[in-house]
């Protein structure tokens, strides 16, 4: 059976079971944001209860990153965490530290993908912040698209800066030759605020799309989870070409990112 956005568009979004967490334990952890975050199909952050320092909450991020490669933490777990971070810090506040950062503009992709800008937070003497994960600001114009794509020894997390997407999740299964078997898990409009996050538990494959105009992420990438193997690798995926099949997984070939870029524009 070929595969249409229905298949996905009424997919439920990931309860905190899926992640490998109980309720009652994630409520006394104060995960209470990270379980609101994931109850509704659109995603707006909330002003924070407890604000963070900007400069705190980026050495947080790095203590997270830490705990994840030196096994103290899952990376199930480094989601939750993550998800939970999103609402303790003003994106203003954290905009006017990246303002002060180390700002390198990658040269502009040759497929429609946004504009990527590399970050270096400088400690007081001016030098490069040892932080142990990669930090980045992705730039979107209306018509640039992260295509779906699925990753390998690494997680992230995208913060929504500026504007607003279209977030469609899916969990990688399994490979199976030149395809990925994977399953729809969300779909929803991410604000201001709001957090998208992947590991290769969990929404291993993303896929996002500006709506309404101009929009920006800043990334956190924690890449060489995998001793042997190389730091990263993404593949990208053609699931509007795939195959539903009755369990409600979708066989989805791979393909190379510049016949991404062309078939899944702005408009899907």
């Amino acid at each position: 059976m070929p595969v249409t956005t229905r298949d996905w568009v009424l997919a439920a979004p990931a309860s905190l079971d899926a992640f490998g967490i109980d309720r009652r334990s994630a409520m006394a952890s104060g995960l209470a944001a990270f379980s609101l975050a994931l109850l509704g199909c659109e995603v707006s952050a909330a002003k924070p209860q407890r604000r963070m320092a900007a400069r705190d909450w980026i050495e947080r991020q790095g203590e997270l990153a830490r705990a994840l490669k030196g096994g103290q933490i899952s990376p199930l777990q480094w989601m939750a965490d993550a998800e939970r971070l999103a609402g303790e810090i003003e994106v203003a506040e954290l905009m006017a530290e990246v303002d002060k950062a180390q700002v390198t503009q990658n040269a502009m992709p040759p497929t429609n993908d946004p504009r990527k800008s590399s970050i270096r937070f400088l400690d007081a003497e001016g030098a490069p912040r040892k932080l142990g994960y990669g930090a980045a600001l992705f730039a979107f114009e209306p018509h640039n698209v992260i295509t779906p794509h699925g990753h390998r020894h690494m997680v992230s997390s995208h913060l929504v800066v500026e504007g607003a997407f279209r977030v469609r999740n899916f969990d990688r299964l399994r490979d199976e030759g030149e395809a990925m078997i994977i399953r729809p898990t969300r779909d929803y409009i991410a604000r201001t605020g709001a957090l998208s996050a992947m590991s290769g538990p969990s929404d291993n494959i993303h896929w996002f799309v500006p709506e309404g105009g101009k929009a920006m992420t800043f990334d956190v990438i924690i890449s060489g989870l995998d001793q042997g193997e190389a730091d990263y690798e993404i593949e990208a995926i053609d699931p509007l070409g795939g195959i539903a099949r009755p369990d409600g997984t979708i066989l989805a070939p791979k393909m190379s990112f510049e016949a991404a870029s062309v078939k899944y524009s702005a408009e899907i």
